[in-house]
């Protein structure tokens, strides 16, 4: 729920952008995971260290449509499980989206590709999540890994 909550104040946020600011440069920053889980199954994983790291980019057209885009990708992030066994995360989540202002539509893109990978490199567990709103009101939500994705729990 904190993800979609984070998710619809952001597209707020890109809503709200003036047209002096809306085709500025990518901004990036990181944000610290510690203590975040993500949950496989009947495992749980928890974040000893790292973060994920952001850029968000924003655009307008002169004719008022806008887009915008963030990737966020972790960072160095270690991950335990109960048994204190260590684990690294590997991946992105892209989302993405546009609206066109002369017809009033919007289309949004949520991709969620995480790999959980334990020390020795075997894949202990995977995030395949991919959500999409057409501009027709069609949705498309499919969730094909063995973990939750991150911030679900």
């Amino acid at each position: 729920m904190r993800k979609l909550v984070s998710l619809f104040a952001l597209v707020l946020a890109c809503a709200a952008v003036s047209p002096a600011s809306a085709n500025a440069p990518a901004q990036h920053f990181t944000e610290d995971v510690t203590g975040d889980e993500i949950v496989c199954g009947s495992t749980v994983y928890t974040i000893t260290s790292g973060v994920i790291a952001f850029t968000v980019h924003e655009g307008e057209s002169a004719s008022g449509n806008t887009n915008f885009t963030v990737t966020i990708v972790p960072r160095d992030v270690v991950l335990e499980d109960a048994a204190g066994s260590v684990f690294s995360i590997h991946g992105a989540e892209w989302i993405g989206g546009t609206e066109n202002a002369q017809q009033g539509t919007f289309q949004f893109t949520d991709t969620d590709f995480f790999t959980i990978v334990s020390s020795g490199g075997g894949v202990v567990g995977t995030v395949r999540v991919v959500f999409h709103i057409s501009p027709n009101g069609k949705i498309v939500d499919l969730n094909f890994g063995t973990c939750e994705p991150p911030g679900e729990e």
